[in-house]
């Protein structure tokens, strides 16, 4: 009798647990100004940092928009726009008329809005390279593993909270 109770509250337990999505990185509620038109979204965001120090940045806005954020280390070409091509392993996404943001003498800025079919394939292959004005920076297979499991939590939250 009494195993058969133990088993019971096992599988209650276990069927409670099953569809909540446990992240290893919290998410930060936080507002954010898009540098495009100025606006201030609310939302939440996970980030990690990389090897290089590249900080990258997955913002959840509410309404649903998805921000992807860089804080690059190298490769400066502040204030320019061009096209960033954003390298997940051999698929790219391009990013037309994006801008490097200036933030200090020895750190830049990248801020687009992606969709979430992209979030979709950061979780499958991370991201590899960044390319812009023909300078790419590569991260290593240890970062681009970061930003899979960090794009997995965002893509498992987005779609729990859509149901």
């Amino acid at each position: 009798m009494r195993k058969n109770i133990i088993g019971l509250l096992f599988l209650v337990l276990a069927f409670a647990g099953k569809g909540q999505v446990v992240c290893e990185t919290p998410f930060v509620s936080d507002t954010m100004t898009c540098l495009k038109d100025h606006k201030t979204l609310e939302g939440e965001y996970v980030e990690t940092t990389l090897k290089n120090q590249t900080v990258v940045r997955l913002y959840r806005a509410k309404g649903g928009k998805l921000f992807l954020r860089f804080i690059i280390t190298k490769n400066f070409y502040f204030d320019r726009e061009g096209t960033l091509e954003i390298v997940s392993g051999k698929k790219s996404y391009y990013e037309h008329d994006c801008r490097q943001y200036k933030i200090s003498k020895t750190s830049g800025m990248y801020m687009l809005e992606i969709q979430k079919n992209y979030l979709a394939t950061l979780k499958e292959y991370g991201i590899t390279a960044l390319v812009f004005n023909n300078a790419e920076t590569k991260f290593t297979k240890q970062d681009a593993a970061q930003i899979k499991k960090m794009a997995k939590c965002v893509y498992d939250t987005y779609f729990e909270t859509k149901k």
